[in-house]
């Protein structure tokens, strides 16, 4: 799926284009321009399935964008993304059939969603039906990724919604394809992890038992006791002295 993104500061421009083509791997952002004017000049020429536009440009802003994309492609879904919450803004902007509407700053969460559903809708028009395989295969990816961010943070918080921000996907979206690609809830997955790197420390280091458990992501003493009685059938120091 090509997009069209028009925003008038290139930081802002850039780093919307980096956040949707991780958030969605078959999305590409295909031109980028300054503000409306020199949109429209691309699509003279190019393609976009998808624009995605700030509101308040100079020369041709997004909501003249807007009126000029509707005479020419009608069906074209349209994304405003704007620093200004003004509800005239956005009652303009549903009157011409805006897709979504986002305010910066952008939360890469509800970007993701947003062009994920509009990649999913895409793929219905077009005709694509995605092959198992390569959800099987997107899933995988990011389990791959979750993995290996839990060990790199164990001593952080690393609640569903950190990593699912880190990961550029939705936390439900997250704890499903992880239960379902490993058979393991992701919390427990977690836990685990911290119980191992636990007994690696007890057994090669002489800290104490409650810096272990703090550099382990564990803030509660008594509650790591427990988890870790339960999970290794001994105290850590028992795990210690054996």
């Amino acid at each position: 799926m090509k997009v069209l993104l028009v925003e008038d500061e290139k930081k802002i421009r850039e780093g919307l284009a980096a956040m949707m083509e991780q958030a969605v791997p078959g999305l590409r952002v295909a031109g980028q321009a300054e503000n409306g004017k020199e949109a429209l000049e691309w699509l003279k020429t190019r393609s976009a399935d998808v624009v995605v536009t700030d509101i308040r440009m100079g020369d041709v802003d997004g909501i003249e964008l807007m009126k000029r994309l509707r005479a020419l492609y009608p069906r074209m879904p349209i994304v405003i993304v704007s620093g200004y919450g003004d509800f005239e803004y956005a009652k303009a902007a549903i009157r011409h059939g805006v897709a979504d509407y986002l305010l910066k700053p952008v939360n890469k969460v509800e970007l993701a969603a947003i062009m994920t559903r509009l990649y999913k809708e895409w793929e219905a028009r077009e005709g694509i039906v995605a092959e198992e395989s390569e959800d099987a295969g997107q899933g995988k990816m990011i389990i791959r990724k979750a993995k290996a961010l839990i060990q790199q943070s164990l001593g952080e918080e690393l609640s569903l919604q950190y990593l699912a921000d880190r990961l550029f996907v939705h936390p439900k979206y997250l704890s499903m394809v992880f239960k379902k690609e490993t058979g393991q809830n992701l919390s427990d997955y977690v836990t685990a992890c911290r119980i191992d790197k636990a007994k690696e420390l007890i057994t090669e280091t002489n800290l104490k038992i409650m810096e272990i458990a703090n550099l382990c992501g564990f803030q509660n003493y008594r509650y790591f006791m427990t988890v870790f009685k339960q999970r290794t059938g001994r105290t850590p120091t028992e795990f210690r002295n054996r």
